[in-house]
């Protein structure tokens, strides 16, 4: 192709009517050119012009290969499909606006899905060159989960000494702190962390390594634009002004931009230098040294990543040496663009089968507007057959079809966008205001309706190409399949009726509604059955406080247990994991040597205070609980809980036995970690022998609720002034109202007090995220069911109208009614019962792929996957639904008058 050419072929799409005009000239200069030749051989003008027509031929026909020759074809034949399109969806708009609908239901609710994905997987920060950034996790044995931390000084010896990175930061995130009250998050970064990663703030400055010195002047802080919005609602003027956090005074130098969010799945409320630790934790000040942080370098352009980790390792393991000979040190690079928690991955994970459910809703759509398609396609086969009589191809009339089509599922998508964003708030909304107060101040305050970028607009397009041919292509093809000659007498061809199709699309609706609304009766059983087991310990009036300055834990201690409030005060470390050894006839038996055969059995520990026990009420059923003198962990004693003490002795009790406690084998020690400290405290450092004291009464099952989950093992001893331990208070008077007492009272003394939670809150949080499951797939089941019975309903009502001459001939030879209903309910319910097996297969199916995965446990500890009583109400209520839904079509085929009917025909 010429320059010319292509500028031709431009003009051509710009400029048509000019492009025709200048065709339309040059054919007339050919034809006056032809006919003057002739004129000058003697002929007489008019023969002279016929004689030119016929050496020429036709001047359309010419047209036509002119435009043909310009390559622009498919541009005016689009342009002629969408103009028809627009004219065809102006005689049916009812029809266009049912099609748009249903499809824009199903693309709104999977491009939600689709949202939360680009956020938590696919949406980088805006900074300069992402993929050149690698976080440092440094192991000492290569198949390790845990990794050995990095200290400040550490991270300054990497810069210094290897050559890998153009450059590196460090951060400690996230540090909870509270401004006026309210708990904010912040993460504390080197100076360099906003240079390294080619941010500039969108209002004043970020910091520089300057800010990040232990006497740099007055503390700064750079806030995030989420901060910005959250603490001043976006006041421009916050540039210099001062803000107290944990009651110290911060200048406020920076704003950063919306797009940027740290690295991070979301951004904290502000950025501070890592040198002020000190400053928000009390454990930290004089040792920002001795902070575990993450290291995150820029990897040089001529490095790759397999020379970096080999050189760090070097490095690495030449440091390590020198502290502890022997150890084996290894370096792994990862991406640093934002990763996920492994508790997040989990969570996405137990609601994985909710996020397949809003893909079904889009499938029932699409099956629903085929439906209505194949029953369009009957009534225009005249006009369908009229243009292929003109001369148009079959593939020219598909092509037409799946143009209509297409431009359905476009409009379906821009309304499709609109529906994402209404769920996504409402979402939103129902959350905010019906979680407790306690957790939503943690965690989902953080989270704000995200704006949609390219990828999602790019999805919903390619969403709306994928539907076109779900719902699009099937009719299209079938509606050019008829016979030519009747068809033009006004003729229905009886293969035209697609019957097969139209059933399999019943059946696919039908078998998704049963998945969906057997999911939904599913958590439903499970968030009854939640919500009427008793957690087996105190939730009504008992409270939990997390302290994180241990430096202060006296003065907190010494406030909750002189507070008015305060019936009783308990102590609890996080639930930990052990190994117990035992002689004696326990489940899981090996030779240990001379000693004979002793058990060793991997249980749950916990270290808690001698008032532990009264406080959640707990009953000891044998022996004694922990006395005021067994504190600590020396006082070589132990209680076990009732279920493990079966396990251990099943011939006898367990009081006066002794037993052996060592540390999982996949623990390994690492850095020392400031932020971990007190929970060293109550874990299994070295092999001991305990005496058994007393035997506790099992809490109740309260899955997934991150404390006492289903806790059955051993306690320890400890004391409510152990670092790392938990508080727990058992309150006079109303929980909620005792819980913000506590909290302002406790701010006070420790600005930097993570957040007070009733354990009755703890306790429904498997109910409620139950709940939440339920209702969910409750609403996608009903929007299933409604789709499906309004497919069902009108495709049949038009399939009695089609086959009315047929049931008028039946009726005049004799059926009656009953005979008519009994054929209209056979032809539609055959499919709906294959539906029904397929959609209850694949809920089994899902439910035994669901039980094989090792989480399963942690996915809803009250969810019985295998519960007869979902499956058949939940059936029940389909076919109850379907029948319903043909039973008026049915009744209407009954009062077909076959004398009329013959009669019209």
């Amino acid at each position: 192709m010429t320059l010319h050419d292509l500028k031709l072929r431009v003009q051509a799409l710009i400029s048509p009517r000019r492009v025709e005009r200048e065709l339309d000239e040059e054919l007339a200069f050919h034809l006056e050119r032809e006919t003057q030749r002739h004129i000058a051989n003697g002929l007489s003008p008019a023969d002279a012009r016929l004689r030119a027509r016929a050496r020429l031929g036709s001047v359309a026909l010419a047209a036509d290969q002119c435009r043909d020759a310009r390559g622009t074809c498919f541009v005016d034949d689009l342009a002629r499909d969408l103009l028809y399109a627009f004219r065809t969806f102006r005689r049916a708009p009812l029809a266009a606006l049912t099609i748009i609908a249903t499809v824009a239901l199903g693309l709104g609710l999977v491009t939600v899905v689709f949202t939360v994905y680009n956020i938590l997987f696919l949406r980088a920060d805006a900074v300069r060159s992402p993929a050149e950034l690698f976080a440092v996790e440094r192991r000492t044995d290569a198949s390790a989960d845990a990794s050995l931390p990095f200290t400040r000084l550490e991270y300054d010896a990497m810069r210094r000494e290897t050559s890998t990175f153009t450059d590196a930061f460090a951060r400690l995130r996230p540090v909870r702190t509270r401004i006026e009250g309210r708990q904010v998050t912040s993460t504390l970064v080197t100076g360099n962390f906003f240079h390294v990663l080619g941010v500039q703030a969108a209002l004043g400055r970020s910091l520089t390594p300057g800010d990040d010195q232990p006497f740099a002047g007055r503390p700064v802080i750079v806030l995030s634009h989420r901060g910005w919005t959250r603490l001043f609602a976006r006041d421009p003027a916050v540039i210099g002004r001062s803000l107290l956090v944990n009651g110290l005074p911060y200048e406020i130098v920076g704003v950063m931009p919306e797009d940027f969010r740290g690295l991070g799945i979301l951004p904290p409320d502000y950025w501070a230098p890592l040198a002020l630790a000190g400053q928000f934790r009390d454990a930290y000040a004089g040792r920002e040294d001795e902070i575990a942080i993450e290291a995150v370098g820029r990897l040089k352009p001529e490095m790759s990543p397999e020379a970096a980790t080999a050189a760090l390792t070097e490095w690495a393991s030449q440091r390590t040496d020198a502290k502890m000979p022997g150890r084996p040190t290894y370096i792994r690079l990862t991406a640093s663009q934002g990763t996920l928690p492994a508790d997040v991955i989990l969570a996405l994970m137990a609601f994985s089968p909710i996020f397949f459910a809003f893909g079904l809703i889009l499938m029932i759509g699409c099956a629903n507007v085929a439906n209505l398609l194949l029953a369009r396609s009957v009534s225009r086969q005249r006009e369908l057959g009229i243009r292929l009589s003109l001369g148009a191809s079959r593939r020219r009339i598909i092509r037409q079809l799946l143009t209509e089509s297409l431009l359905l599922a476009l409009a379906a998508a821009a309304c499709g966008l609109a529906v994402s964003r209404l769920f996504l708030a409402g979402a939103l909304y129902v959350v905010t205001t019906t979680v407790p107060p306690e957790l939503l101040e943690v965690d989902l305050a953080r989270f704000a309706s995200p704006a949609p970028d390219w990828r999602v607009l790019l999805f919903l397009v390619a969403g709306a190409l994928v539907s076109t041919l779900f719902f699009g292509l099937v009719p299209a093809l079938q509606a050019t399949r008829f016979e030519l000659v009747r068809t033009m007498r006004g003729e229905v061809t009886r293969d035209a009726s697609p019957s097969r199709a139209r059933r399999a699309l019943i059946a696919v609706q039908v078998g998704a509604s049963a998945l969906l609304l057997i999911s939904a009766a599913i958590f439903l059983r499970g968030a009854l059955a939640a919500a009427t087991v008793e957690p087996g310990f105190r939730t009504n009036d008992t409270v939990r406080v997390s302290i994180a300055n241990e430096p202060r834990r006296g003065a907190v201690l010494q406030a909750v247990t002189a507070h008015p409030l305060v019936a009783a005060v308990a102590a609890s470390s996080p639930p930990g994991r052990a190994v117990v050894e035992t002689s004696g006839g326990a489940p899981v038996r090996r030779s240990l040597g001379e000693g004979g055969e002793t058990s060793r059995l991997p249980i749950g520990q916990l270290a808690v205070s001698p008032d532990y026990f009264d406080v959640l009420g707990l009953d000891v059923v044998s022996g004694r609980g922990f006395t005021q003198a067994e504190r600590t962990a020396d006082a070589g004693v132990v209680v076990v809980s009732e279920t493990m003490a079966r396990r251990l002795w099943p011939n006898g009790d367990g009081v006066g036995q002794l037993v052996r406690l060592d540390a999982p084998a996949s623990d390994s020690p690492g850095a020392p970690s400031l932020s971990s400290a007190g929970a060293r405290s109550a874990a299994v450092e070295s092999s001991r022998r305990l005496t058994v004291v007393g035997v506790v009464r099992d809490p109740g099952r309260v899955s997934g609720s991150s404390y006492l989950d289903t806790f059955r093992g051993v306690y320890l001893p400890t004391g409510a002034e152990s670092p790392g331990t938990w508080l727990m208070l058992r309150v006079r008077g109303n929980p909620e109202q005792a819980r913000q007492a506590l909290l302002e009272h406790l701010t006070s003394i420790d600005p930097a007090l993570n957040n007070i939670i009733t354990l009755r809150t703890i306790a429904g949080l498997q109910t409620y995220m139950l709940q939440i499951a339920f209702w969910l797939t409750v609403v996608l089941g009903g929007l299933a069911l409604v789709l499906t019975v309004s497919g069902l309903f009108s495709v049949l009502s038009y399939v009695v109208e089609q086959q009315a001459k047929e049931i008028g001939v039946r009726m005049a030879l004799g059926a009656d009614t009953k005979d008519v209903v009994r054929l209209v309910l056979s032809q539609s319910l055959r499919p709906v019962g294959v539906g029904l097996a397929a959609g209850a297969g694949l809920a089994a199916a899902l439910a035994m792929v669901l039980m094989a995965t090792p989480d399963a446990s942690e996915i809803g500890g009250w969810v019985h996957v295998f519960d007869p009583v979902a499956y058949a109400a939940s059936l029940l209520v389909i076919v109850t639904s379907c029948v319903l839904a043909v039973s008026v079509p049915a009744l209407r085929a009954a009062r077909i008058d076959p004398i009329a009917t013959l009669r019209k025909d």
